[in-house]
């Protein structure tokens, strides 16, 4: 018997489009104003339609429109300034977890 123990692909890179110039720091103008930021979490190959993908405590289901676009976005909230940590993760068919984390800083 063999126990599969290494987690699918099911998710990538996470990246906030809102950091237009890269440098990790989301500054006001560049944050907006309703109080959220997006971080979009790559998908992975072996994600499907249906994949549940949990970014920092909130279920995100992956739709065919996703996969399209290769990415799921979740709204990130913002409570203040200082660092921000972003925790996705999805688990595969076997139980396997597949995790991606990434940090920001709010100013």
């Amino acid at each position: 018997m063999t126990v599969d123990t290494l987690p699918a692909d099911l998710i990538g890179a996470i990246t906030i489009p809102e950091d237009l110039n890269g440098d990790g720091i989301l500054n006001a103008d560049e944050l907006g104003t309703d109080g959220t930021f997006n971080a979009q979490v790559a998908l992975g190959p072996d994600a499907i339609d249906g994949t549940v993908v949990n970014v920092n405590g909130t279920n995100y289901t992956v739709t065919a429109a996703d996969l399209a676009n290769g990415f799921i976005t979740a709204a990130i909230p913002v409570t203040g300034e200082g660092p921000v940590t972003i925790h996705a993760e999805a688990v595969d068919a076997q139980g396997n977890l597949d995790v991606a984390d990434a940090d920001i800083t709010v100013t």
